[in-house]
C-alpha cells in the first residue's frame, strides 16, 4: 500500500509540474493570442504561460517573460511553440526547448542559459540553436529557410557584452562569437552558411527581414547589380543566391534601410508601412502576371517526376492526376495526395520536426497546408 501511495504521489506532482504557468505575456503591441491545446487562452498582457502553449502573432509583437528572466519577444506574423521548460529556482539549473515554426523571434538568455548550457535548444525547421548566456534573434521565413544573427547583450546601463551560439543540423555547425554575425539554413539537408558580420542595427534587421518580408543580404546583392546591369525586370535573375559568401552591405546602400519604424514610431505607423508594401507588390503582380503565368507554364512543363532530393517530396503524373507524396526522416508521418491536373497548387507541409513550404505543383492559386504530429 505504501508503494501505491508513494506512485499516485509522484503523479500528482508531475501533472502539478507540467500545468505550472512558467512566464507571462508582458507587453503586446497589436494582435496576439496564445493557445493551449488549439484553444485560445488569452489575447491580452498578463497572460500566464504554460509548457505547450502556442504563440502566434499577426499585426502585432508579443513580449513573453519566464520565471528564470529568459525573454522572449515573438514578432509580427510568427509562431512559437513552448516545447519544455522545466526550472528549480533553488539552483538555477533547469531546460528550455522552443521551437519557431514561422515568423521571428528574439531570444534574451535567463538563469538556465547561465547555469543549463546544454539544456537549452531553440529549434527552427532547418536548424538548432544552442545558446551560451547571450541575445540573438531567429527569422524562419514562408519556405522554411531560417536566418540566425547573435546581438549583444545589453544591460539598463548600457554595458554590452557578446555570448556565443551554435546553429546546427544534420549537414553541419557553425559557431557566431561577434556581434551581427548572420548565417542562412536552407534546409535540413544544407549546412548552415559561413557567417557573415551584417553592418546595420538591431532595429534594421528586423525591420528588413519582418516589416519589408525581404532577405537583407539577397536585396543588396540585387540592388549592386541593377546599378551594373540593364533595369530590364525580367532580365533579373531572381533565384540566384551567393550573397553570403561576402559582405555586400557597403556605406552607399546601408542607409537605405533607415526607416521612421526603426526610430521608434508606433504600431499604427508600422501597419501602414506593411499597408503600403502590400499595395505596391499587389501591383507590381498584376503588371508582371501574364509573364510570370507564362514562366510558370514553362516550369511546369519541364517539371521532373521523381523524388525530389531538396524538399522530400516524390512527384508523378498518373492520367489527369498528379500523385505527390512525402515522409519525414522517421517514416512516422507520410502524405499521398492525387490532385486534379487542371488546376495548380501550393503545398505546405509540417510534419513532426520537419517542414517543406511552397512546394508548386501546376499553373494555379489553390494552397494546400498539411500539419502532421
Amino acid at each position: 500500500m505504501r508503494i501505491l501511495i508513494l506512485a499516485i504521489s509522484a503523479f500528482l506532482t508531475t501533472a502539478s509540474a507540467v500545468a505550472a504557468n512558467i512566464g507571462t505575456v508582458t507587453t503586446l503591441d497589436g494582435s496576439g493570442v496564445i493557445k493551449r491545446d488549439n484553444d485560445v487562452v488569452g489575447n491580452s498582457v498578463g497572460v500566464e504561460i504554460q509548457q505547450m502553449d502556442v504563440a502566434e502573432t499577426t499585426k502585432g509583437r508579443m513580449q513573453i517573460d519566464f520565471v528564470d528572466e529568459t525573454r522572449l519577444d515573438v514578432i509580427d506574423n510568427s509562431r512559437v511553440v513552448i516545447d519544455e521548460f522545466v526550472y528549480d529556482p533553488s539552483t538555477g539549473k533547469g531546460s528550455l526547448d522552443v521551437r519557431a515554426t514561422l515568423g521571428a523571434v528574439r531570444y534574451a538568455s535567463g538563469q538556465i542559459a547561465k547555469n543549463s548550457r546544454q539544456q537549452v535548444r531553440l529549434r527552427t525547421p532547418t536548424a538548432t540553436i544552442s545558446v551560451r548566456g547571450t541575445d540573438f534573434n531567429m527569422l524562419v521565413n514562408e519556405i522554411g529557410e531560417s536566418y540566425v544573427t547573435l546581438l549583444p547583450s545589453c544591460d539598463s546601463n548600457g554595458n554590452c557584452i557578446v555570448g556565443e551560439i551554435s546553429v546546427e543540423n544534420d549537414a553541419g555547425t557553425v559557431i557566431m562569437n561577434q556581434a551581427f554575425q548572420m548565417t542562412r539554413v536552407t534546409s535540413l539537408s544544407s549546412p548552415p552558411s559561413k557567417p557573415v558580420v551584417v553592418d546595420l542595427t538591431e532595429p534594421q534587421i528586423t525591420g528588413m527581414l519582418i516589416v519589408r518580408r525581404v532577405d537583407p543580404i539577397v536585396e543588396a546583392e540585387q540592388i549592386l547589380e541593377q546599378q551594373q546591369t540593364s533595369t530590364d525586370f525580367l532580365a533579373i535573375d531572381f533565384l540566384k543566391f551567393d550573397a553570403l559568401d561576402k559582405d555586400v552591405l557597403g556605406d552607399d546602400i546601408k542607409n537605405i534601410w533607415v526607416t521612421e519604424l526603426d526610430k521608434g514610431a508606433d504600431y499604427y505607423l508600422r501597419e501602414l508601412l506593411v499597408d503600403m508594401i502590400d499595395a505596391l507588390n499587389a501591383a507590381l503582380a498584376e503588371l508582371f502576371r501574364d509573364e510570370l503565368d507564362k514562366q510558370n507554364e514553362q516550369l511546369m512543363v519541364a517539371q521532373q517526376t521523381g523524388y525530389d532530393e531538396k524538399t522530400g517530396f516524390f512527384f508523378d503524373v498518373e492520367g489527369d492526376k498528379y500523385h505527390v507524396t512525402r515522409e519525414d526522416a522517421s517514416v512516422e508521418n507520410r502524405i499521398d495526395l492525387y490532385l486534379h491536373n487542371d488546376y495548380g497548387y501550393t503545398l505546405n507541409v509540417e510534419q513532426g520536426d520537419e517542414a517543406a513550404y511552397d512546394y508548386r505543383v501546376g499553373v494555379g492559386s489553390n494552397t494546400i497546408d498539411i500539419q502532421q504530429r
